[in-house]
């Protein structure tokens, strides 16, 4: 039987003023601390397009999880670092984080 596939999926709005600021925040915190969890992790980084964008940058940041229970410690582990993140930044980057789950 296949082993359901998992990514903890962490999506940032922005805009170009902000955006070299959040890609040191994501290599100075969240990478770091996330491989600290999970030192085998994977990790991608995505820019989203859309019609509903609005003038802002979307970008997509996914970790591949190879078990429900890396899945489980990253989502509940990593909420200090989002708290810290939203005290930094505030309304100039939002974020929001999600689970995908494949189905095929």
């Amino acid at each position: 039987m296949k082993s359901q596939e998992y990514i903890f999926n962490a999506s940032f709005y922005t805009t170009p003023k902000y955006r070299a600021e959040w890609e040191v925040w994501l290599q100075d915190e969240l990478f770091p601390f996330v491989k600290q969890l999970v030192p085998t992790i994977e990790e991608e980084v995505f820019e989203v397009f859309s019609d509903a964008n609005q003038g802002m940058q979307v970008l997509s940041v996914q970790f591949r999880c190879s078990t429900g229970e890396e899945l489980e410690l990253i989502r509940q582990k990593t909420n200090p670092v989002f708290e810290s993140f939203r005290r930094k930044f505030g309304e100039r980057v939002t974020n929001f984080n999600s689970i995908l789950s494949k189905i095929q």
